[in-house]
């Protein structure tokens, strides 16, 4: 919400600056403008009083202040500075503030266990790979190493086999032939 060019973040604040818009336009509308006696009369009364506790009061009681102090009939000394409130929120600054770091430990917090699970994930995977590779089960990864690692024993096995039988005919030939000769 705007008023007189604050903006206000809090809906509260921003209505008692409305308020005292109203109460500048009193405090114009009743004040002598050319007599310096009657503005700091006015000015030192709202002070007292903490008439303003808004940028637009404050913005306000520093344009009489200004006004005062360029004022030669009037002492330096006796125009007092304006007090601020300690719980004045311009802009709800410390709000907003406070609401982007919550914001932003949040979306750190999310990212931080967003990381994690996806290292977790990583590593998974890592592993099953890693147990896939070592294993000595066929998988999809080593199927045809694992196969023709297979025929390759077996033929082997058969030429050992096929060797020995050749080596046996040949020694049963030989002593058909010899058997035959003694005959």
């Amino acid at each position: 919400m705007v008023v007189e060019g604050f903006s206000f973040t809090d809906e509260n604040m921003a209505k008692q600056a409305a308020k005292e818009v109203e109460g500048v336009r009193y405090v114009k509308s009743k004040t002598d403008m050319s007599n310096p006696k009657e503005v700091l009369r006015v000015y030192q009364r709202l002070l007292a009083q903490k008439t303003f506790q808004t940028p637009v009061g404050y913005a306000y009681l520093r344009e009489l202040q200004e006004y005062l102090i360029s004022n030669p009939s009037i002492e330096n000394k006796e125009v007092g500075a304006v007090p601020v409130a300690s719980d004045l929120k311009v802009n709800d600054a410390m709000g907003v503030a406070q609401r982007l770091r919550q914001r932003v430990k949040g979306e750190r917090r999310k990212f931080q266990i967003s990381l994690f699970v996806n290292l977790v994930l990583a590593l998974t995977i890592a592993v099953m790979f890693g147990i896939a590779l070592s294993s000595d089960q066929t998988t999809i990864l080593n199927y045809e190493k694992k196969l023709q690692d297979r025929y390759a024993k077996w033929e082997q096995e058969l030429t050992k086999r096929e060797q020995i039988v050749r080596e046996e005919e040949q020694m049963m030939d030989l002593k058909f032939d010899t058997m035959a000769d003694e005959e």
